[in-house]
């Protein structure tokens, strides 16, 4: 990494900050770092131009000793969950909410679910699960499933009426409750 010439502008001295992502081997036996655990970096700073992220093994980092750098933390590695990993968990997130709202419209309470309904609608919509139709005839919001080709009709609360922090509380609770069943790994 090269560090930025300074400025008096404050922005800039923000870039000094920046240091690169993480080494997959360490730089002295090439062992590759551990993917779900911890390893040694150090920041090395050549001139007021160069500052270059190393990354080392812990077995190799009593070796470094002797050598001169200018800042050292330890890295914390987590394995990031794959593509397929993300898109199943989206699809159980959307599966869940979905099997929300479709039980909490199916209430004979509904009329006292209406923060619940129109923020299920609304989250259901932004992850496409939902497409908003427009007002109904009746004054209602009109969503539709593609999928299913039904529509739902709910009524519009004013935004200012509802705490909807303690609405998503109340989801975030009662979701867990719909969730499918984790799938096994293939």
């Amino acid at each position: 990494m090269t560090a930025p010439t300074p400025s008096n502008n404050p922005g800039d001295r923000s870039a000094y900050l920046r240091v690169g992502r993480a080494g997959n081997a360490c730089l002295l036996c090439n062992k590759p770092l551990n993917v779900d655990g911890r390893h040694p970096s150090v920041l090395e700073v050549k001139d007021a131009q160069d500052a270059i992220r190393k990354d080392f093994c812990p077995e190799c980092w009593p070796r470094l000793a002797d050598e001169g750098y200018f800042s050292f933390w330890v890295t914390r590695r987590v394995a990031a969950p794959s593509a397929k990993e993300r898109r199943l968990a989206r699809t159980e997130r959307n599966e869940a909410l979905w099997r929300l709202f479709a039980a909490l419209y199916a209430s004979e309470d509904s009329s006292t679910l209406a923060p619940q309904l129109f923020f299920l609608a609304h989250l259901l919509m932004r992850y496409k699960v939902l497409t908003f139709q427009g007002l109904s005839q009746d004054g209602l919001l009109e969503f539709q499933h593609p999928r299913l080709g039904e529509t739902f009709h709910i009524a519009d609360v004013p935004l200012e009426e509802v705490d909807f922090s303690a609405v998503q509380k109340e989801i975030d609770e009662q979701a867990m409750s719909y969730a499918p069943e984790p799938r096994e790994q293939e």
